[in-house]
């Protein structure tokens, strides 16, 4: 009886185990990344880290324009004699694309023309 018992408790054992796996390895496959996506919108962000207190020439713009399409860039905020965008907007924005991004990493986000 005590091994009748034994081999159930061993069987149980393997069989929950085994469902955990396969619950953790589903839960790691739904996260459809697209890394080409993450690639561009990294190197705009690297674009616009080394030029913010630099040169905000067309690159720097093309690069905010970018992030724009995807996440919140204050803009206004460059209504400003200078017309240059400052770095106290520019902090807070930054944070927020990031956590856009890891947000919305997992669906799979597509390049927009």
């Amino acid at each position: 009886m005590k091994n009748i018992l034994n081999i159930i408790l061993i069987m149980l054992f393997f069989s929950c185990s085994v469902t955990k796996n396969e619950i953790l390895s589903k839960r790691s496959s739904q996260c459809v990344e697209n890394r080409q996506f993450k690639y561009e919108f990294y190197k705009n962000i690297n674009i616009v880290d080394s030029l913010i207190t630099k040169n905000q020439n067309e690159s720097f713009h093309k690069s905010l324009k970018f992030i724009s399409i995807y996440s919140h860039v204050s803009y206004e905020s460059t209504l400003n004699y200078s017309r240059t965008y400052p770095y106290g907007a520019y902090e807070k924005d930054r944070k927020e694309w990031i956590v856009w991004y890891e947000r919305n990493k997992c669906s799979n986000i597509q390049l927009k023309n």
